[in-house]
């Protein structure tokens, strides 16, 4: 007497019970596969491609610690300590376990020592062009500062004065009535 009938029915269409439960729950399961897809796995990937860079550190590499502090590798103490610089003359030991970033890395050496340009053909032309543009400009600017006029003397700025001056400065009024 406290139920109702309707609760007795099945489902309609005769389904079996696996079916309707499986239809309820398929929301559910595209949801989480879509969170692992889209969100798990790429944070998994970044946690990954971190590890082995805080493995491969060296001296010169640019980090960011996870208090925030932006330092400079000076030296590998042992595969769980570095020591950054963090301002000029200041050195911290840090655990390689709290770098959450590298920022840069120095470019690796070439033949002879050099450092290797990894830069592009086109790219090396125009900041050659970009160059040849400045050096231009910088020489424009010491030539317009050369051709700005000096102060002038007392007797020049006198004598710029008198010729400044009009000459008749008298009004002239009629007197007659």
């Amino acid at each position: 007497m406290f139920f109702s009938t309707a609760f007795a029915q099945t489902a309609a269409g005769g389904g079996s019970d696996f079916q309707a439960q499986l239809i309820q729950f398929a929301p559910l399961i595209m949801i989480a596969g879509v969170f692992y897809f889209l969100l798990i796995r790429p944070q998994q990937t970044r946690a990954k491609q971190l590890k082995t860079a805080v493995a491969a550190l060296r001296r010169g590499d640019k980090i960011v610690t996870a208090g925030g502090i932006i330092a400079s590798i000076s030296r590998v103490i042992n595969e769980d300590e570095i020591e950054a610089e963090i301002a000029p003359g200041v050195k911290a030991r840090i655990l390689r376990s709290t770098i959450t970033t590298i920022l840069s890395k120095p470019e690796p050496a070439g033949k002879g020592g050099k450092p290797v340009d990894s830069k592009d053909i086109p790219t090396q032309l125009i900041e050659g062009e970009v160059t040849e543009i400045d050096a231009a400009a910088e020489d424009n600017a010491t030539a317009d500062a050369s051709k700005k006029r000096r102060p002038l003397t007392k007797a020049a700025a006198a004598k710029a004065a008198a010729e400044a001056k009009p000459t008749d400065t008298s009004v002239k009024t009629d007197t007659t009535n």
